[in-house]
């Protein structure tokens, strides 16, 4: 049987879990992040899940 993928919205934290939960399980995923085109001082690295603080 062929599973339709599911999109996931974000590639933060809880993105970034469901990505991984749902692919752990056999679902294909479709994981849509948006980064800026030029990066900030917020973000530190290229990696999904970063804990970033933008206020400071």
């Amino acid at each position: 049987m062929s599973k339709n993928p599911i999109h996931i919205i974000g590639g933060g934290l809880a993105g970034s879990e469901a990505a991984w939960q749902a692919a752990q399980a056999g679902v294909p995923v479709i994981l849509h992040e948006m980064r800026p085109v030029r990066g900030t001082d917020a973000h530190k690295t290229n990696s999904l899940a970063e804990l970033v603080c933008s206020n400071s």
